[in-house]
């Protein structure tokens, strides 16, 4: 996730999905596919709208859930928004799974 960090301010709204991608994409080399959340495309009102999930976060509890991605909304290859907040939110969210310090050994003596 630093990576996205990283390179996140260097988006602005009206960039190209070019260059766009050109910053993102780098964030997510070597991660394992069950780690990344695949794009998604679909025509709306005769435009083309692309939406690009970049790794953002992480949740230790197994799953690979929308609330550790940032959505990347574009239309005819300009970005028009990024974050939830035009998706609607989230779909699935992560659950925290406390870390604890108990042993429990069930050996039969």
């Amino acid at each position: 996730m630093r990576k996205y960090e990283a390179v996140r301010d260097q988006i602005q709204l009206g960039d190209s999905e070019d260059k766009v991608l050109s910053v993102l994409l780098p964030t997510e080399s070597g991660l394992p596919l069950r780690l990344k959340k695949q794009p998604e495309t679909y025509l709306q009102d005769k435009s083309l709208v692309k939406i690009h999930y970049a790794r953002s976060g992480f949740q230790s509890d197994g799953l690979t859930t929308d609330d550790e991605f940032t959505p990347y909304v574009f239309k005819d290859g300009k970005l028009i928004a990024i974050g939830w907040q035009y998706l609607g939110g989230p779909k699935s969210v992560g659950q925290v799974v406390p870390i604890t310090n108990v042993n429990v050994n069930n050996r039969k003596r």
